[in-house]
């Protein structure tokens, strides 16, 4: 490993001069890694270890780095950017350390308990890699969306290219210094860039393309491989609600998480809560609770806050104010500040009364502005969500069964019951959109499935079953002769399952042991009798 060298220095959000690479040379970096994984670079289980506990050593050497890097992007706080983003890549790492022998075990079936056919055969699922992938990661998170995959298509034995958003360019340069500083380049390689370098980046052919980011986008992404026919997961967004229903049990804990998630990284999450359905006899009791979780977390000025981000760009900054300037609703004072162009700043907003054509309701917000709409039964509620695309998240807050009445007549990528976004940090389990708000899914096990191939693997002895009876996969199936091939056949391969059976004797035999290998004997034995093989032996 190379001497560290910190390449962050001070300077303001979005200043940094990030060296975009040579598009003459995008083509060479995938050739390269195509021929590493041809030559069997990724083979070695103990090699991707190698290569993750390196990560793990410069993740850790770099740490200041890296949030500094966060904080110079999006003016998000060292801790948030601890709690958010770096602890989840060490701990990915760790899971992957951990358990990934475990993982990556083929699995084996007893395929004769089911379908006698298969007596004496073998047969295993092995987990093996796709090829060479590329991770087009996501500005708002750019370590954690652009490192998480990334763990789990080198654990699956991938090659990788990563590209980073140049939206992030500190980030963007963190990661590329960490990456071509501590691991292997016939492993993984960075192509920095905007969006020509992106554009020439999809030409080339890869065997899995992972991007999060806009839905735009997304549609490109999956035009490209789809060109290749090649697989494709994209975690998209979309318009998350929260609803909270009449019956909900705690107003107070409601409120603080629905802030909590709306104004994270002022609210530039995907899995934000986007807007928000409340019950109509409960909406005057919660915004006053709202406004308070705001000034708890923030104070009257999160301006002067250390912990609250700032819009990431002015494009975006101006996107988001000319909604606040086309709502119809009433903006609710919620702090003593105002948006500030020159800082990229705008102070958490509420606004009641927003009706669901209303202009701060036809895309995405990702911004810290929280839409209210009013609801009356919770049928309304749920055909409000069903209107729209799939949400990436979804949250209820309620008791129990109104709770499962939504979930039950909702779909969403992701659902959270009495709580928002923080169910993203368990990355035990799966996480990805549905729809319009993504396509697979990742984290933790889940990775290392979305970037292997699952192929089987049956073997088989030629000596068994005899050649007779082995005739009765092929013609001639008429005549006397060959009439015990259909029954027999539907009783070796395809056997009546219990729940099939049509008599009550049936369905006790089926308590029996091995009873449908019971059950092939007589035929089996008539079989032998009868059959004959389909190409004779003759003698020279």
């Amino acid at each position: 490993m190379a001497e560290k060298e910190h390449t962050i220095v001070p300077g303001q959000p979005g200043k940094c001069e990030l060296e975009y690479t040579s598009i003459e040379t995008i083509s060479d970096t995938v050739s390269a890694l195509r021929a590493s994984f041809d030559v069997g670079t990724m083979r070695d289980v103990g090699f991707r270890k190698q290569q993750l506990r390196a990560l793990l050593k410069g993740l850790r050497e770099d740490k200041k780095d890296l949030l500094d890097a966060m904080y110079y992007d999006l003016h998000k706080s060292h801790d948030e950017g601890l709690y958010a983003e770096y602890n989840a890549v060490e701990f990915e790492i760790g899971q992957y350390l951990d358990n990934m022998d475990k993982w990556l075990k083929p699995n084996k079936n007893a395929l004769a308990m089911e379908q006698p056919a298969f007596l004496l055969s073998k047969s295993e699922v092995r987990k093996e890699p796709l090829g060479v992938v590329v991770i087009i990661g996501a500005w708002n998170y750019p370590l954690r969306l652009m490192m998480l995959p990334a763990i789990g298509a080198i654990a699956a034995g991938n090659t990788v290219v990563l590209k980073p958003s140049e939206l992030s360019p500190h980030t963007a340069l963190a990661v590329e210094s960490l990456v071509t500083r501590c691991m292997d380049e016939s492993v993984v390689r960075v192509v920095q860039g905007g969006v020509t370098e992106t554009t020439v980046l999809l030409k080339e052919k890869f065997d899995h393309y992972f991007y999060t980011g806009s839905g735009s986008v997304g549609k490109i992404v999956a035009r490209a491989a789809a060109e290749h026919l090649s697989g494709i997961t994209l975690e998209l967004g979309g318009k998350s609600p929260a609803i909270v229903h009449a019956d909900v049990s705690d107003l107070v804990p409601t409120a603080t998480r629905i802030m909590w998630s709306k104004l994270a990284n002022s609210g530039q999450t995907c899995v934000a809560t986007d807007y928000l359905l409340v019950h109509r006899s409960v909406k005057d009791k919660l915004v006053p609770l709202l406004v308070e979780a705001v000034t708890g977390m923030y104070g009257k000025s999160p301006r002067e806050s250390p912990d609250y981000g700032r819009i990431v760009n002015a494009r975006h900054w101006n996107r988001i104010m000319d909604m606040l300037a086309a709502t119809e609703g009433t903006q609710i004072a919620v702090t003593n500040d105002v948006p500030d162009e020159s800082e990229l700043y705008i102070p958490p907003i509420i606004v009641d009364g927003v009706r669901p054509d209303d202009a701060l309701m036809n895309d995405e917000l990702f911004g810290p502005i929280l839409p209210i709409i009013t609801y009356d039964t919770l049928d309304e509620a749920i055909g409000l969500v069903n209107s729209r695309d799939q949400p990436l998240s979804l949250y209820v807050f309620a008791k129990s069964d109104s709770a499962e009445a939504v979930l039950s007549h909702t779909r969403s990528g992701v659902a959270t019951v009495n709580d928002t976004m923080f169910s993203l940090a368990s990355q035990t389990n799966p996480f990805g959109g549905v729809g319009p708000s993504g396509v697979g899914r990742y984290h933790g096990k889940f990775s290392l499935d979305t970037f292997s191939h699952h192929r089987l693997i049956m073997k088989r002895p030629l000596w068994f079953p005899t050649p007779g009876v082995d005739s009765i996969r092929g013609p001639p199936f008429t005549g006397n002769a060959n009439s015990w091939k259909t029954k027999l056949g539907r009783q070796l391969v395809y056997p009546r399952l219990w729940s099939l059976s049509d008599s009550v004797l049936g369905k006790l035999a089926t308590l029996i042991p091995f009873w449908r290998l019971l059950a092939t004997i007589p035929g089996f034995v008539r079989a032998l009798i009868q059959s004959k093989p389909i190409v004779q032996c003759k003698n020279n």
